[in-house]
């Protein structure tokens, strides 16, 4: 039975709202975090916070120490540059210490499109290393591809408008955070998702412009739905000379040209279907909001 889990890279807006449905759950929740002042502001003190590189094995081994299992949530940030060193590599010296330590499982999100044969965008060539290292490390491993999560809608947003980046035809799956949570509980608490790779979606397909009419009707129905050509952030990055920038143009750019990829599984069935409609989520991100002011 898995109790302690230590969860890498449960701060940010994808892991932190598995850290606390873990933590509601009744798992034994550590955090591994390179700045635990941060982790300490989001996460207080009802888990352990520990100090941890996914880049330096040596500095896993007491934070990977008596957990049963390790929940993965590595992101470059958009950085090529750091795709190899944190995503596919991190994920090698995890699975490797993890292994030494007889963790019993270890769980890892990813991303649909990951096997796409033609793809050589390097975010998906990351990803797909890091699957590979965890399939190879002996230890058992359950995989999650997910969709777009509703929760990056309002990054589209800036001051009275909602930017659709390039033509963005295709209709994607929007998952929720909270739902995805409770599906990363679920399969930690399964022997049914061991040794497993899930295609992991939300229960409406639409495009981004439509997912953005939905959010800023409810959230900002003043704010207006604006186009920008992908050529055009493509010269603001190059000109610009950040990483970060350039590797959010290439994840556009690879979500414009790319359609969803169609995979059936017994996903819904092991880790519990979606159930949060983009309706439902915008009327709570609303509420949260407004709570805030």
């Amino acid at each position: 039975m898995i109790q302690k889990v230590l969860v890498i890279g449960g701060t940010g807006m994808l892991g932190s709202p598995v850290v606390w449905r873990l933590h509601a759950d009744d798992f034994t929740v550590r955090v591994m975090t390179h700045s635990p002042e941060k982790a300490k502001k989001i996460i207080g003190n009802e888990m352990e916070v520990v100090v941890g590189d996914v880049t330096d094995p040596a500095s896993l081994s007491q934070p990977i120490s008596d957990c049963d299992a390790i929940y993965l949530n590595l992101s470059a940030k958009m950085d090529p540059c750091k795709y190899e060193s944190v995503e596919r590599r991190g994920a090698a010296n995890v699975a490797r210490v993890a292994a030494e330590h007889n963790v019993r499982r270890i769980a890892m999100i990813s991303e649909l499109g990951v096997d796409s044969p033609d793809s050589p965008f390097p975010h998906l060539a990351a990803k797909a290393g890091a699957e590979q290292a965890l399939k190879d490390s002996g230890v058992s491993y359950t995989i999650l591809r997910c969709c777009w999560f509703m929760e990056s809608l309002p990054l589209f947003v800036q001051e009275n408008k909602a930017y659709v980046i390039g033509r963005q035809p295709h209709l994607l799956s929007w998952l929720a955070t909270s739902d995805y949570a409770g599906m990363v509980s679920n399969a930690l608490r399964s022997d049914a998702a061991a040794n497993r790779v899930f295609h992991v979606r939300g229960i409406e397909k639409m495009t981004i412009r439509e997912a953005l009419t939905i959010f800023c009707g409810i959230v900002y129905p003043k704010v207006k739905i604006a186009t920008i050509p992908l050529w055009m952030l493509s010269l603001g990055a190059k000109l610009g000379g950040r990483r970060e920038m350039k590797g959010f143009v290439n994840f556009m750019k690879y979500s414009d040209r790319h359609m969803e990829p169609e995979v059936s599984d017994d996903s819904d069935r092991i880790l519990g279907p979606a159930l949060t409609t983009i309706a439902d989520w915008a009327e709570e991100y609303k509420k949260d909001m407004l709570a805030e002011k």
